[in-house]
């Protein structure tokens, strides 16, 4: 499992981590749909969750490693949990938002609200759970190619 904190990059570094995984396991499943449903999920999970304020941020961006003990408490995070086998691979990714994931068609005017139509489009069955202990998981089953 992957544990990223909620910032607007957890999604780049959420792909690293799958291109990585996928590499050590020799996964046969299209990379590029698996980061697709990944970026999407995480972006949104980010979103849910609420990014840490504009000044912890800007700490965070300047000494990433360097977090006071006394704030870790208040940074928020997602995480990412990738499974092989049976010729699939499940992707969940958890979040502390209690809301469920809303499906919106899209339209040519707005400019979002696209992810998880795009997400259906590229895995074979994909929805969501609340968490034990609060929040809840989104999941996808893409299939092996």
């Amino acid at each position: 499992m992957l544990t990223l904190i909620a910032l607007p990059n957890a999604a780049y570094w959420a792909r690293r981590h799958t291109e990585d995984v996928l590499k050590r396991w020799n996964a046969c499943v299209a990379l590029g749909d698996a980061k697709l449903v990944i970026t999407e999920f995480i972006s949104n999970a980010v979103k849910a969750t609420g990014t840490l304020d504009v000044r912890q941020q800007k700490a965070y961006a300047e000494a990433p490693l360097a977090v006071p003990y006394t704030e870790v408490s208040q940074l928020k995070w997602v995480r990412l949990r990738l499974s092989y086998g049976r010729a699939m691979l499940l992707i969940e990714v958890w979040d502390s938002s209690d809301e469920p994931p809303v499906e919106q068609v899209p339209d040519f005017e707005s400019e979002g609200g696209r992810g998880l139509f795009v997400v259906r489009a590229h895995c074979d069955k994909w929805g969501w759970y609340p968490a034990q202990g609060g929040g809840k998981v989104v999941w996808a089953e893409l299939r092996a190619s």
